[in-house]
């Protein structure tokens, strides 16, 4: 948006710079388009502008309430205001709580309401802050109320900030006191409301769950089961030009596939690219089915998956094959490397990914803890989330995303390892795992459980290899030049008898040039990955919170679904970790300071050593 002569916002000229073509997201999303944030771009003297010139992000004031810092006395502003005149004798802060119910509304703190103000307006409230630990040490009150009312007597704070329990029939105090939702979205502007029967529910400005994000990345796939050039060239372009691409993949589903295959060869001709009808039509069928299917060594899982798991299967698919062929598949670059017979006998695969491109789409966020679908009611639910005024029409909907690029390193688990670990330490995983903390694991939306019921056999499987990826991201930024923050895991965890997968990709990914060190890359060469692991699995061995770290207690964590995992041993940057830092245990591993035999990786460990 850029400012129009009247101070206004307005649309920029050239919205289609902005646009992101990903097939396998907006398939996923139900969205056809994806659009990354506007860079801003100032206008030299004596210089033309650059297209999309001047643009602006706009931005709203939230919390509106402010406390003087001397006197307590509030003030509310407008979500409009800019700048705030200073205050006499004193500051004004904002205040420290707000409001919000588990359907993703955000409002102030209901200051007159909760202690019965009938003052006309703002009145004259005051909060007092002694500083104490618990929210009966700040209190509110309003001093333009009639002596002995409830409003001048005031109230304090507490139990405010507890989340209610719906299935234990609990409700919280503000519903109590008869204070509904106002299902106001104040990142809207200040008429977008909502009717809204979920509990209002107290909550700190820096609360962690006050806003969790929604978002799902992609990596780029090709179809490897294409072998025409022309087929693959005609993808090239049609991928290049997002705006091409996103009139295809709008025609391709509301006009039929014919009109799309004439778009697309007009344009093309258009651009000096003759070629055939059907070229056209094989190069958008092998655009628009998904892409990412090899010929070879896929196999179809003999159950039902969620759609994020089967989305992230066709991955699994790819990135454990060779792909190498810069001139047809430019930005994905998959080299296998050696696997050193000291880690032969867990280690199926290591593969080199020289190049990857990840797209990253943000389509919503929870508040008070995330839902155990996200996907579920996409793409109306993010709409409502995201605009004040939802597109109408299909084509018309869009989502905000970014585009970057890095290296990455791909491991993947022999299965009989796997399979032979846990038949030989059975009764240890089982008393390990219990029945409740399998559910817990189970019941985080970013684990990727199957749709059946999980079972110790799945959660093992499962902490195995999360725990792997952390301890060698841990172990990986000593020896690459990256930063903890810059290395992502991404995970390919089924335990599904046809097709069970126990991979993972640890990568780099960043909008600079950081993605393109390479030092990542040489470490899954055969001399380097096998001291990375020993060291990896030396340092999982032993925390300096041991053995209380490494004692099976229930469950450690905010949602108790890590056993031996803590910040001074397994536990990353949440940027890192795909699941939050859910669903890890060094046990799983190395075992415990009590029995190292159960532990996978201990074996592997006690050999390297005697090797080194």
């Amino acid at each position: 948006m850029r400012r129009d002569s009247r101070g206004g916002l307005a649309k920029c000229e050239h919205p289609e710079e902005f646009l992101l073509f990903e097939p396998r997201l907006s398939e996923l999303l139900g969205v056809d388009n994806l659009k990354v944030p506007p860079d801003h771009r100032s206008v030299r003297r004596g210089h033309s502008p650059p297209p999309n010139a001047r643009l602006e992000t706009p931005a709203l004031r939230f919390p509106r309430w402010y406390r003087h810092s001397r006197t307590g006395k509030l003030k509310k502003f407008n979500l409009e205001t800019q700048r705030i005149n200073k205050a006499e004798d004193g500051r004004w802060l904002p205040v420290r709580f707000v409001a919000a119910c588990a359907a993703g509304h955000l409002s102030e703190f209901p200051w007159k309401e909760w202690i019965g103000c009938v003052c006309s307006g703002d009145g004259e409230l005051h909060l007092t802050d002694r500083g104490g630990s618990e929210l009966t040490s700040i209190r509110i009150e309003c001093h333009s109320c009639p002596e002995g009312s409830s409003g001048r007597k005031g109230r304090d704070l507490s139990r405010t900030t507890m989340k209610p329990n719906p299935e234990l029939g609990d409700r919280s105090e503000f519903k109590k006191a008869g204070i509904n939702c106002p299902g106001e979205r104040p990142w809207l502007g200040e008429s977008a409301v909502e009717s809204c029967s979920e509990d209002l529910v107290g909550a700190l400005i820096n609360q962690t769950n006050l806003y969790s994000p929604r978002t799902v990345s992609a990596i780029l796939l090709p179809d490897l089961t294409q072998n025409d050039d022309v087929v693959l060239e005609i993808r090239n372009r049609i991928e290049s030009n997002a705006l091409l691409a996103a009139y295809a993949k709008m025609t391709w589903s509301a006009m039929g596939r014919g009109v799309a295959i004439t778009l697309v060869h007009q344009k093309l001709n258009e651009g000096g690219f003759v070629t055939e009808l059907v070229k056209v039509e094989a190069a958008l069928e092998s655009l628009f089915k998904g892409g990412g299917s090899v010929s070879t060594g896929a196999t179809s899982p003999s159950e039902p998956e969620s759609d994020l798991l089967r989305f992230r299967r066709v991955e699994f698919n790819v990135i454990r094959e060779k792909v190498f062929d810069p001139e047809r598949i430019p930005d994905l670059r998959v080299i296998p490397a050696l696997v050193t017979p000291a880690l032969a006998h867990w280690f199926a695969r290591v593969n080199l990914v020289e190049r990857l491109r990840e797209t990253r789409v943000f389509y919503g966020f929870d508040r008070l803890g995330a839902l155990r679908a996200p996907l579920e009611g996409m793409p109306d639910s993010a709409m409502t989330q995201l605009f004040r005024v939802a597109p109408v029409y299909p084509h018309e909907r869009w989502l905000p995303a970014v585009r970057v690029y890095g290296e990455g390193l791909y491991i993947e688990l022999h299965e009989n390892a796997i399979l032979n670990w846990q038949s030989a330490h059975e009764k240890w995983l089982r008393d390990r795992l219990s029945h409740a903390f399998v559910e817990r694991l189970a019941g985080q939306s970013q684990v990727l459980s199957p749709t059946s019921t999980p079972d110790w056999t799945w959660a093992s499987r499962s902490l195995l290899v999360h725990s792997l990826a952390h301890i060698l991201i841990s172990q990986l930024v000593f020896e690459c030049g990256y930063s903890t923050a810059s290395l992502r895991e991404r995970l390919y965890v089924s335990s599904d008898s046809a097709s069970p997968m126990a991979g993972i990709l640890i990568y780099t990914a960043a909008g600079d040039a950081e993605g393109t060190l390479g030092g990542l890359v040489r470490l899954g060469h055969p001399e380097r990955l096998g001291p990375v692991v020993q060291r990896a699995l030396s340092r999982a061995s032993w925390c300096s919170a041991d053995p209380v770290c490494s004692e099976n207690l229930g469950g450690q964590g905010a949602q108790l679904a890590n056993l031996a995992a803590c910040h001074s041993c397994a536990l990353l940057p949440e940027t890192s970790c795909e699941t939050i830092n859910h669903g890890l245990d060094r046990a799983m591993l190395v075992g415990t300071p009590y029995d190292r035999s159960g532990g996978a990786f201990f074996p592997l460990m006690e050999s390297l050593l005697s090797l080194g």
